[in-house]
């Protein structure tokens, strides 16, 4: 397991020319690293997911060298700490009573 990122990719060309994107989408998926490309709407084309064993530059560059590739922009996953709650009266369990209410 190496570094969690996602790419997004905006492609020079559109989604419907010519078989383009499905090529592309191809391309992606045969490389190693790639774990998922998925098609969005918005500020890029395709989000790739990679999980890259060494150096995620590495695979970007691979990536950014692709023909039809117009941009790419790494978002670096950043796993958090697992969070520590303390015991306190709301997470320890309830006490059933044994004697009833006077």
């Amino acid at each position: 397991m190496g570094t969690k990122a996602y790419f997004m990719v905006n492609m020079d060309k559109k989604f419907n020319e010519d078989g383009y994107y499905s090529d592309a989408v191809r391309e992606l998926e045969a490389m190693s690293e790639v774990e998922s490309v998925e098609p969005v709407s918005g500020v890029c084309d395709l989000l790739v997911k990679v999980d890259a064993p060494i150096r995620v530059i590495l695979v970007a560059n691979k990536i950014q060298a692709k023909k039809w590739v117009k941009s790419l922009h790494v978002l670096k996953v950043e796993y958090a700490e697992p969070a520590v709650v303390p015991k306190t009266a709301a997470t320890e369990p309830l006490k059933t009573r044994t004697t009833p209410p006077k």
